[in-house]
This record gives structure tokens, sequence and C-alpha cells, in this order.
């Protein structure tokens, strides 16, 4: 049955799709009329969909005779919470993107489906065994003082900035938060950066809190998604440990959001709808009317920004909770003290390495570039053996023997012979931490080691067998990538090497020298945290850079009054707001002439208005990823808002105006502009 034009009992539906629009439905005059937040299911096509109603009242879309009706209304307890709603309606506006694409981001895919309560029967997941104290330590004057002041602000919205060193406590502090919450029967959402990081930090919050504690992250299966989601909706789960995508989860009478580790850049999303969790994590704090912690011991800019500004409240932890002091940090100039080429490691790093294992203590190296070899090259011809989808070389594995695209997963077989002159002579070129662990490994074989980085990490069970391995003393020593700087607490680990410091500094990113200060400090901070004491080798080429040498006196407050110099001369954020505008096609030419076609539009859209540049189009760093070519368009301004509402208004015109193959992606606030 149709509903024709005279019927006005209208509603307009969000559907998990990728378009720029809402659908609207006629209720049966039969029905109450829903509320907004109410889930339901409609006809689409051929068959059906289950969507979100967005708003009621709706008047009769121009250019129809007739609507379809909804199908079937979900039950009530599915109800999207009119926080949440309004936390979607932002983040549409804001980020510019489909209302579809925020559904399938923060709403379990079972609820698209009529199967929506098998999530109550899924197994739920073991919290992490070794990490966590049941007795809770005793707190700093620091702690004690942040606490207080956080929950002083408990009934009404306040972002404050915890600022801690590393080792200071902050965990401890979310710990206390949580217990006064739970007191009084409310709820706290805690998100980390990494789904490496969840079971360690459910399996501390769990020691405390037990049964009430949950976990959502993207590596769970879709009938355990839906049962946290379930577990929160019913105030059965208190305490919800996630990434991302758990920060719009229903608990009951929300009361806390933290957002550990908030400089992290895996708090945006780079698909789809390309969203920031710490930033989306205040507006949901603001709609909740709740405070939100943000948690660092290196501020991002733009929170050290907007904290100077007077919008966040900085409370900060200046000392170590533990017996443990800051770690000593010494400097190796590579330039004058070469590095093996094998190992990476300088002859100092390699002498302080072989007394901490002497003295039966524990180690950690890092180096952020995985597999045995960056990549293989023949030494006939130098023929580099490239990802037929991206560009860029493929990363030579060892165990097992392949070589890998790192961005779209491509594996082959490393060649007996090269395929462009036919000579054997194919060498593995450069150092990855796989390597690193094999040369140790021969060198040291009574060391106990293990390595861990993404393609470890990959397998959920085996990550938590090396951090609880490493941190109940089972290891002697742990070579990684960033994923061994976040948030662990080892009570033995005395020495951190840093193989190459200022690699980051190669990348064409105006956030480069932050990142380099933020994974130097964070990887220091592992080193000696408890009653053994830490010292750091920091290894680099560039050992006057600004970022090492603020590194280096562990001073983030230097080290932001300097990159906010440049940030401001260089028209960057936080002084300036930056929108992409990103196209990628399969075929080149295509994707070239779109963008420059789009960068003569916004000229001419944006021509009176001074506060807006329009840079480009120019080719992405990487051209071509995952089989697509990409250009891209840069916005910049000092008046976010107004271009925005300008932007929002011209988008769907915009992408009716692309060739067939052309997608267009819009990009607010990117992580990065190259």
């Amino acid at each position: 049955m149709a509903y024709l034009k005279e019927n006005q009992r209208l509603v307009s539906l969000w559907l998990p799709l990728p378009r720029r629009m809402t659908f609207t439905y006629a209720v049966p005059e039969d029905w109450e009329m829903p509320a907004c937040g109410r889930l339901a299911r409609v006809p689409l096509g051929k068959g059906t969909s289950v969507g979100i109603v967005a708003e009621t009242g709706v008047k009769f879309p121009e250019g129809l005779k007739e609507v379809k009706p909804l199908l079937e209304l979900l039950p009530e307890d599915l109800s999207l919470k009119p926080t949440l709603l309004r936390v979607f309606e932002w983040a549409v506006g804001h980020y510019l993107t489909p209302p579809g694409e925020v559904l399938r981001t923060f709403l379990p895919p079972g609820l698209f489906k009529s199967t929506a309560a098998k999530g109550e029967r899924a197994r739920p997941r073991a919290p992490m065994i070794g990490f966590g104290e049941a007795v809770a330590p005793s707190l700093t004057e620091a702690q004690r003082i942040a606490i207080a002041e956080i929950l002083e602000r408990r009934e009404s919205f306040q972002p404050f900035l915890l600022q801690g060193i590393t080792g200071s406590g902050k965990t401890e502090v979310y710990l206390r938060l949580c217990e006064e919450l739970l007191q009084r029967g409310r709820s706290a959402l805690i998100l980390v950066p990494e789904i490496a990081l969840t079971p360690q930090t459910v399996g501390r919050f769990a020691a405390r809190f037990g049964d009430a504690v949950g976990s959502y992250h993207s590596g769970m299966t879709e009938a355990q998604r839906l049962q946290t989601w379930w577990g929160a909706q019913s105030g059965r789960l208190k305490v919800l440990v996630g990434t991302r995508s758990a920060l719009c989860l229903p608990l009951v009478d929300l009361g806390l959001i933290v957002v550990d580790e908030e400089h992290d850049s895996s708090y945006k999303q780079e698909e789809r709808f390309r969203y920031h969790a710490r930033d989306l994590a205040v507006v949901r704090a603001k709609e909740e009317g709740i405070p939100v912690v943000l948690g660092s011991a290196t501020p991002s800019i733009e929170t050290m920004e907007n904290t100077a500004r007077g919008k966040y409240r900085l409370l900060k932890l200046p000392l170590r909770a533990t017996a443990g002091i800051l770690p000593r940090i010494q400097l190796v100039d590579l330039k004058l003290e070469p590095a093996d080429p094998e190992t990476m490691m300088s002859p100092t790093l390699t002498e302080k390495l072989e007394a901490v294992l002497a003295r039966g203590e524990q180690a950690l190296l890092f180096l952020n570039r995985r597999g045995f070899a960056p990549y293989l090259l023949c030494r006939g011809c130098g023929e580099v053996p490239n990802c037929p989808n991206c560009e860029i070389a493929l990363t030579f594995h060892k165990r097992p023997a392949g070589m890998v695209c790192h961005y779209c997963e491509f594996h082959q077989k490393p060649p007996d012979v090269c395929a462009s002159c036919g000579a054997i002579e194919i060498q593995p070129m450069g150092t990855g931490t796989e390597k690193i662990e094999e040369v140790l490994q021969k060198r040291y074989p009574q060391t106990r080691l293990a390595r861990l980085d993404r393609d470890v990490a990959s397998g959920r069970q085996r990550t938590e067998e090396i951090l609880s391995s490493f941190a109940a003393g089972e290891l002697d020593l742990l070579i990684g990538t960033q994923l061994v700087a976040k948030g662990h607490d080892f009570k033995r680990l005395t020495l951190v090497g840093i193989l190459l410091a200022d690699s980051t500094l190669n990348q064409p990113d105006f956030r480069a020298a932050e990142r380099l200060f933020q994974i130097v400090t964070q990887v220091a901070g592992r080193a000696g945290r408890h009653d053994l004491p830490g010292e750091v080798v920091l290894q680099t080429f560039r050992p006057t850079h600004y970022a090492v040498t603020s590194a280096l006196a562990q001073d983030p407050e230097a080290f932001f009054q300097h990159e906010r110099v440049y940030r401001e001369e260089a028209s960057y954020p936080p002084f300036h707001r930056v929108v992409l505008l990103k196209l990628s096609g399969t075929q080149s030419p295509r994707v070239e002439q779109a963008s420059e076609k789009l960068a003569e539009d916004l000229v001419v859209l944006f021509g009176r208005h001074s506060e807006v540049r329009v840079l480009g189009p120019a080719k992405a760093s990487m051209e071509k990823l995952r089989g697509k070519y990409r250009w891209q368009v840069m916005l910049r301004t000092s008046k976010f808002e107004g271009m925005r509402r300008v932007l929002e208004e011209k988008l769907p015109y915009f992408e009716a105006q692309l060739p067939a193959g052309v997608t267009l992606h819009v990009d607010v606030d990117p992580i990065g502009v190259f």
C-alpha cells in the first residue's frame, strides 16, 4: 500500500546507506506517531531495511506522487536516546557526511537485522588476566586534587585536560572517578586508541568493578558487539572500555567520558565517515551535561591550544605515582656513532642492552617499521617489486615468506629471479622489526624475546600472551612498533632503545614534529616506572631538531610553544581549519580532470570569501592506493562555520557533476594534508 500526497503523517528516516539524504515514509493511520530515534523497518527497492526516525511531521517530498509506509516499529527499548540522536545530527553537519555512514559507524550491524536479540546469547569476552589490582594504591596529592576538581563538575559539562607524565597514575584517576560514579548508580565510558590496549585496560577496570565492565571494538564478532550494546542499553554494564567506535554506546545515566592518550591519531577514522573521536567525545559530553577527561603525557597541539584559550581546564600530574622517576635519556648522534646495519643499534645501545640482560632486567627496542626489510632490490638492474594496487614498494616478510603491501594487504611470494632482467641476485634492503628479532635471537640465544607489531597484533590472543608474559617477567626483551609505546606498565623494564627517532620527520606532513615528540616521549616513558631506575637511548641523525631536544628535556610545554609559532605562521591548525576534498577512481585522467573542475568551482564559490583559501588540485602523497588514483583540493580558513555552511549546501551539486567512476569524500580536520 502506498500513501498519496494528501497524507500528512510522514517521517524521514536515516538508513544505513552512503547517501547524502533522508528517506520519507508514511506512518499507517492506525499507528501512533513514532518518536525520533525509534528504529523502524521499511521497504527499500526489492527488499527491506532498518533505519532510525530522524524527523516527524515532514512535508511530502517534491516530485513524488506517493510514498511507501513503514512496515514495522522495532521494540521501543532499541530506540536511540535523544542525546545520542543530537550527537549524530551534529556529526552529520560538522563532518559533512551522509547520515547513513554515522549509523554504520556507531550502531552494531546486528541492530539492522531481524536477529537483533541474538546478541544477548553471544559469549562474552573474558577480561585480560595479569593487569590490574583489586586493591587501590595510595593516591598522590596531585591525583587527589585532579579527582576532586573533576567530581566538583560531575553534574555539568566541562572538558578537562589531565596532563600527566608517563607513569603518573592517570589510569588510577580514571578508576577512582568510576568508583565514585558507580556508587551513585551512574556509568562511565573509557576510550582507548588501539584494540591492542583494550584487553589490558579492561583487565584493570574489571579487577575493581568485576562484571560491570565491558569492552567494545571492531575486532569483536558481530554478536559480541551486539551483546555489549544490549548490556549498555539495559544498564547491566556500567563501565565500557573501547576504541573510537564505542563512543556512542547507549550507557544508562552516563556520568563521565574519558579519552585516554587523547593525542593519538588512531582516534581519527580515515575511511568513509572521517570523524575524530576525541572531538566528538567532547560534543557528546556537552549533550549529556557531564565532564569529559582528555588524558595524555603529550597532549595534541589542538588540545593544548584549547586549554591555553580557557576552553578546557588543565589538571597536572607532574610526578610518577610509584617510586620511579623519569628515566635518564642519552642521545646518540648516528652521524658520529653509526649503528650496526643489521640491528640498527649503536655501540652505546648494544653495551647497555647487554648490561641490562646480564642483570636480569628487561629491555624494549622501538622501531616503527614492520616486516623483515622495507623492500627487495635486484642487484642486477635495480628493480624493486611494487604493489600493483598502490604506489609503494612491497615489504619483505620472512616468516611466513612473502612480499606484502601494508595498505591493501596484497601478498605474493618473493621472486626467485628478477621479473625485469632475470637476475637471481635479489636482496632484502633495510631493516624491520622482524629482522631485528631474528638477528638478536641468534646473537643472544639465551635471551627470551618477542616481537609486537601489527603482524603479531592481528591475532588478539597472541597479543595478550606477549603483553602478559612481558608483564610477568617471562620475557627479557620486547621488540616492537608504536603498539609498544601506548599505556603499558612493566615493572622490570629499565632500558628503552629508540632505534631511529627522526624517521617521522621525513614524512610530508605538518604534524611530523608533533608525532616525533609524542612517540619518543611515550616510548621513553615505558622505562623505570617502578623501583628500578630507567634509561633511554635515543638514536637520531638530527639531534638538534626542536622535537628531539624537547623530548630529551621531557618538556612538552617547550615543544608546544615552538610548534604553535610554526603552525600560526604557516596558517595550519589549530589557528586555521582545514577541509580536504578527496577524489578517487580507477582511471587516472578522469580523477585528475574532476579535481581540476572541482578546484575551479570552489574558486568561484569562495571568490568573495577572502578568509577561505583554495589550494590545489594536487596528487595525494601516495597517488595510487588500493587500486584507485587519488587527487585532492584543500580548503583552509579562519572562519570554519561559514565555510562549512556554504560547502554543505553545494556538496550535492559537486557530487552530481562528477564523471562516472569518480567519488568524492570530505575530510574535515584531517590528520595529514598530503
